[in-house]
């Protein structure tokens, strides 16, 4: 990251390299961030005993919004960006028929993650790792097997039709 902090770049994070003392460095570094987070991380505000679905609680503490809203499942996020609205998702309440909000660090986070989500969707069925290899091994054959999906997508550009089978 030590090239890109301080020039206001936003980053997108998955909850496991999230922790409040992290978005603070990156706060002092003019650097933004929209994440997913671990509830027992260090720092962690405390929130309430149980919410029921499409509920939220908020904790702000130094430019840090954290955010815990009830889903399907719980969804805590942590963000420097973002303030507390609540957006229309699209979506209806299928018994009581009223449009369903969530918060919009939630939205622009699903948005923001879609293509790396995808990617690792895509590798997920095709990768050639077994669980015994050393982790050297593990990170040049996913290097790999990315450039190999990276090759199929930019076959599938070029071409405009998908290989037969």
């Amino acid at each position: 990251m030590e090239p890109v902090l301080n020039r206001g770049h936003i980053l997108f994070t998955d909850n496991y390299y999230t922790s409040p003392l992290l978005t603070r460095y990156l706060l002092a570094h003019n650097t933004s961030i929209c994440s997913t987070v671990k509830v027992l991380r260090k720092e962690m505000p405390v929130f309430g005993i149980g919410i029921s679905m499409g509920e939220y609680q908020l904790r702000k503490c130094d430019n840090m919004l954290s955010v815990r809203w009830e889903d399907r499942h719980e969804v805590n996020m942590l963000t420097t960006i973002h303030t507390s609205a609540m957006l229309n998702n699209g979506k209806v309440h299928i018994y009581m028929r009223n449009p369903m909000y969530k918060p919009n660090c939630v939205i622009d986070y699903n948005v923001n993650m879609r293509l790396v989500d995808k990617c690792d969707m895509m590798l997920g069925g095709v990768e050639c790792v077994h669980r015994s290899v050393k982790w050297t091994k593990k990170f040049f054959f996913h290097l790999k097997d990315v450039a190999v999906l990276n090759c199929f997508n930019m076959y599938l550009v070029k071409s405009g039709r998908k290989p037969s089978a």
